[in-house]
């Protein structure tokens, strides 16, 4: 498209090559420009190849979030006020510094999440136009910091995400305890060495990386936190949907949900049925956009289904720095588990997938082919709670008021998408989610970016 930055498949080789020949890290808790150690290490290991291990993430104790908001707070006192100049000189740094840093990034999210390499890179130039922003904001806009946020950004965006909130809260003068995904915080960790170059003061950032999301709960009720973003899917972010309703913390909400899909007299089947591939299965369902369910009307559903599957039994599903690839291998240990569980609870209604991948590159990972699910249970919850896994049901109705009264039932999450070539249909689906809901029509929902809400103005009293 264009607009886009250039891509180059040799950078991007170079670049792999690179961040496999690196030394191993030892990733703690940062708090105040402080390592925080635990004694309790647990492997990074990639989830590409099991061989690939990054070096140990320092599995935080009980208390350690505690602390880091307390840092937090304290900084934020002289942070705050800071000048506007010299946020806009640390961010302009960032900035500056990641132009040489975009394939290694891109690379370093490859490896430790399993995105195909274009993914990675359209997740480096987002962070980038976040930041951007937040640099120019930073000496254009004025205001008066909240105070301390706390930005919760899982898997689904490891990057942009959680450094983009970031970027934007330091631009107004906030202070930041980030929580990145435990399976995935080295992008996180690499872009805060940068804000340390810039010469950002200890506390500003600080970093509470745990696998198991078990603190969660522990740094969004801390009394020191004024905000929390959440950004991601999966049980960390279970416990923050409660926090929308407290009308003493300001509450950023990115939780990804089932991003459904209506379709309704698509103009042309095929090409709706290569979007809702798109938008089902890349990342192996775990974009913030990601669509987990189709509505669909039966007057569609046999021609509609007939071409995803057709369509669905090409999908390369290979190690993910293969340039062709379409998606790669499932995260971790857990998502691996609730897919086989999930698999077999509901085999009666398994259209298509489900069957491990063994190729030559996909041996020492966790690869499957999405499953694809019809006819379920109008009670089945896997119709209405998104389990961020590379699955999607396909649920038919009969008429538009029945896809109306579906969507109200539905986890809708961040979007609702529409294939139609009836403007009747479009507005009413539009109508009916509301304006709190992204829509996205006749494309794929990965033309939606994370990060929306990432903007300087949104951190200000």
């Amino acid at each position: 498209m264009s607009g886009e930055p250039a891509y180059d498949d040799a950078k991007f080789e170079e670049a792999l090559q690179m961040v496999l020949d690196k030394n191993k890290h030892d990733y703690s808790a940062m708090i105040g420009g402080t390592h925080i150690a635990s004694g309790v290490d647990m492997p990074l290991v990639s989830p590409v190849d099991n061989t690939i291990i990054f070096g140990t993430l320092q599995e935080p104790e009980k208390g350690t979030a505690t602390v880091a908001a307390e840092t937090a707070k304290k900084v934020f006192e002289t942070w705050s006020k800071s000048s506007q100049e010299e946020r806009g000189r640390i961010l302009s740094f960032v900035v500056n510094a990641m132009g040489t840093r975009r394939y290694s990034l891109a690379a370093e999210i490859v490896l430790s999440t399993g995105m195909t390499r274009k993914e990675a890179i359209a997740e480096v130039d987002r962070f980038v136009e976040v930041l951007k922003q937040a640099a120019e904001d930073a000496v254009t806009i004025k205001g008066k910091p909240k105070g301390v946020w706390g930005i919760i950004a899982l898997a689904s965006s490891p990057l942009a995400s959680p450094m983009g909130y970031a970027a934007a809260a330091i631009a107004a003068g906030s202070t930041v305890v980030i929580m990145p995904s435990g399976n995935c915080p080295q992008p996180v960790f690499t872009v805060y060495d940068l804000f340390v170059k810039a010469g950002m003061p200890n506390g500003v950032i600080n970093i509470v990386s745990d696998r198991l999301d078990r603190y969660v709960t522990e740094l969004s009720d801390n009394m020191n936190i004024t905000g929390i973003v959440a950004s991601g899917c999966g049980r960390g972010m279970d416990d923050l949907m409660f926090l929308m309703v407290d009308d003493g913390l300001d509450f950023i909400n990115e939780i990804k949900g089932m991003n459904p899909i209506v379709i309704a007299h698509p103009s042309d089947i095929k090409k709706a049925a290569a979007d809702v591939l798109d938008s089902a299965f890349r990342y192996c369902g775990q974009h913030l956009y990601s669509t987990s369910k189709v509505i669909i009307l039966a007057d569609d559903e046999r021609d509609f289904t007939r071409a995803l599957v057709e369509q669905a039994k090409d999908l390369n599903i290979n190690d993910p720095w293969e340039s062709d690839t379409f998606c790669g291998p499932l995260m971790s240990e857990d998502a691996e588990n609730r897919f086989d569980k999930l698999l077999t609870q509901e085999e009666a209604f398994l259209l298509h997938g489900g069957k491990r991948v063994k190729k030559e590159y996909t041996m020492n990972g966790r690869y499957y082919t999405p499953a694809i699910f019809t006819s379920m249970p109008a009670e089945d919850d896997t119709l209405y709670v998104d389990q961020a896994l590379p699955i999607l049901s396909i649920h038919t109705v009969a008429t538009l008021d029945d896809i109306i009264a579906d969507l109200d039932e539905t986890d809708k999450g961040l979007a609702v998408g529409i294939m139609s070539r009836d403007n009747t249909v479009i507005n009413l689906v539009k109508e009916a989610v509301g304006d709190d809901v992204q829509v996205f029509i006749n494309k794929s929902s990965l033309t939606l970016k994370p990060a929306m809400k990432a903007e300087m103005r949104n951190f200000l009293k």
